[in-house]
């Protein structure tokens, strides 16, 4: 590890990181489907609560527990997707900053072999230019 460049172990961590990014958006994205699925249940749940059928009076309180449950669970689907929400931002903003951290540390090792290498083209004119005076 030591052997590699400040850019290229940046590089690596920013790869790292948005595979953790992806990752981060999947769970969120799981999370926004089962929130869709459990209002999917509720609006089925109150669409049947108000069918006319001699039965209805029987299982009235059976669909009442069913809407207080999924009731429930919605809302802690939704508190984990704001969490899950603050996490991918939190992804987006450390990959960016390794991003860009990466970048500054590629531009300054370009800008270092190249001064190396104006260095060594100025020493191998002024010794041709020695050597022609001589």
């Amino acid at each position: 590890m030591s052997g590699q460049s400040r850019a290229a172990r940046l590089a690596r961590v920013r790869d790292v990181q948005e595979k953790m990014r992806q990752l981060e958006e999947w769970r969120l994205g799981e999370l926004v489907r089962e929130e869709a699925r459990l209002r999917e249940t509720e609006r089925e749940l109150l669409e049947t609560l108000g069918s006319q059928s001699l039965m209805q009076g029987l299982f009235l309180e059976g669909k009442a527990a069913a809407l207080r449950r999924n009731d429930v669970v919605l809302r802690e689907t939704q508190a984990r997707e704001a969490v899950a929400r603050e996490k991918v931002q939190k992804a987006q903003a450390t990959e960016k900053r390794l991003e860009r951290a990466a970048d500054k540390a590629e531009a300054t090792e370009r800008a270092a072999t190249e001064r190396s290498e104006l260095l060594l083209a100025l020493e191998d004119h002024l010794a041709a230019r020695a050597a022609s005076f001589e």
